[in-house]
């Protein structure tokens, strides 16, 4: 009997070790979450900036069509010489 009576006594330093623990736990979490959040925004930031470059870093579709056009004209409206080599 006089074993549980020395566990009794404890009781409150465990807890209180126990409340520290968690509330460090509870603090590194939340740290961690904030970088996270970070991290993410300037992820979102950076595909947002990339997207609004795009339409400046390739052709319009305009001027494709006018390629793709002249292209398949080529393929369509082109003659032969007598060896055989592409004459527009």
């Amino acid at each position: 009997m006089h074993l549980y009576q020395d566990l009794g006594e404890h009781v409150g330093a465990l807890v209180s070790l126990l409340a520290l623990f968690a509330g460090i736990s509870a603090f590194l979490l939340w740290r961690l979450l904030a970088r996270l959040e970070k991290k993410l925004e300037e992820l979102s930031r950076l595909c947002c900036d990339c997207r609004e470059e795009l339409g400046e870093r390739f052709v319009s579709r305009f001027e494709f069509e006018v390629q793709h056009q002249d292209l398949w004209g080529a393929l369509n409206r082109h003659d032969h010489d007598f060896r055989g080599r592409v004459v527009r």
